[in-house]
């Protein structure tokens, strides 16, 4: 097929992956903003297209290329402690910084109550718990966007999170159970992960997506990216290849199996597109990971422009959405996720030390990159 093998991208600099990751935060953030404006569903992009709207497609794609991306970290760390930890260093401190902005600052600030009735109301207390806790993305705060369409809906975003941690928790599980090193087993595993979604889409009647589709779809979308990385030897990423995916979806387009076609084309197309060479757009966005930070404020700046430019359409409100979030995302990069990410050299040594009963004295050191390619 020619082309150029999986394992010959993952080197840090040698892939678009940064660039594809703000794209589909920026997707997302499109995709909301006609949620929040409270247009018509049927205006979202790709909606009436395709089995998913264009914000659907982008969380896909999250989650694909964190199982490629995890997957390596975990055989750079196979510690379960060491990944687990690195996991809760990339999902947490920009979290927690992000709903204490928005419970803190942006709350009271909106809030149709004063200060002294919001800080007081149990409610504010509550959405703190039940949404670093992950329990929802859909806690409300007194008083809080309450008139607008999307109405006390302060950050839907982080509904996925909660997803993501089960992701990394059962590929631990996998790792401390040896099974991860077990190919067989565990592609049986992921091809009963496949079977469930497509009896689901078969054989169930179901109007949307519930919790059960949502689990087999994220986690199928999540091992498809770590089976990539298994595979990263072998598989081909090639023009050739891309024109399969596609026509194997449209294959599927408009049947019960378009979004299963879907998972696996999409898959193959974001992996193809991180292989191409596009130089200054590569290197500028890999100076910093603003795709998270894009992701989780996206939702609640929306809300605020709407609330004060309640005339704004969806399109402009999604530019603007865009260009406020992109600010607070750096911030949120330069003085949160990335100090807490250098800690993460400290994570194997501590375990290291914890295996042995001491306590680890080792200095920071950076986390290497590895090297992907050798076959083992």
């Amino acid at each position: 097929m020619g082309g150029i093998a999986l394992c010959d991208i993952l080197e840090r600099g040698r892939n678009n992956f940064d660039l594809v990751r703000l794209a589909a935060a920026a997707s997302v953030i499109v995709s909301h903003s006609f949620l929040i404006a409270g247009g018509p569903l049927s205006a979202e992009p790709l909606s009436g297209v395709s089995s998913f709207t264009l914000g659907q497609h982008a969380v896909s794609v999250f989650f694909i290329l964190s199982g490629l991306l995890v997957a390596a970290s975990l055989e750079r760390n196979p510690e379960p402690v060491a990944f687990l930890g690195g996991r809760v260093l990339r999902v947490f401190p920009g979290l927690v910084a992000c709903v204490l902005v928005t419970d803190m600052v942006v709350g009271p600030m909106v809030s149709r109550l004063d200060p002294l009735a919001y800080f007081t109301s149990p409610q504010t207390w509550r959405y703190l718990f039940v949404t670093l806790s992950l329990f929802t993305g859909y806690g409300t705060l007194p008083g809080v966007f309450e008139q607008l369409p999307a109405a006390g809906q302060v950050n839907v975003s982080l509904w996925t999170l909660k997803y993501e941690m089960l992701c990394y928790l059962l590929l631990a599980l996998l790792a401390a159970l040896g099974l991860w090193r077990r190919p067989r087993l565990m592609w049986l595993g992921f091809a009963v992960l496949v079977g469930m979604q497509l009896f689901r889409l078969t054989k169930v009647s179901v109007p949307e997506f519930g919790v059960v589709d949502q689990v087999l779809r994220l986690a199928i979308c999540f091992f498809i990216g770590a089976g990539a990385y298994r595979l990263r030897h072998s598989l081909r990423l090639s023009v050739p290849g891309a024109l399969v995916a596609v026509l194997a979806f449209l294959t599927a387009w408009r049947t019960t199996l378009e979004p299963l076609a879907s998972y696996f084309a999409l898959g193959y197309l974001v992996l193809c597109f991180a292989a191409l060479p596009l130089g200054p757009l590569r290197r500028l966005s890999a100076r910093g990971d603003l795709s998270y930070g894009l992701y989780i404020y996206g939702w609640p700046v929306g809300q605020v422009l709407l609330l004060c430019a309640p005339g704004l359409g969806p399109v402009e409100l999604a530019a603007a959405s865009i260009l406020l979030a992109a600010p607070l995302a750096a911030l949120s990069w330069a003085l949160v996720e990335k100090p807490a990410l250098a800690l993460k050299g400290r994570l194997p040594a501590w375990a290291a030390g914890r295996r042995q009963g001491v306590p680890s004295v080792l200095p920071l050191t950076e986390e290497r990159n590895g090297n992907y390619c050798p076959r083992p």
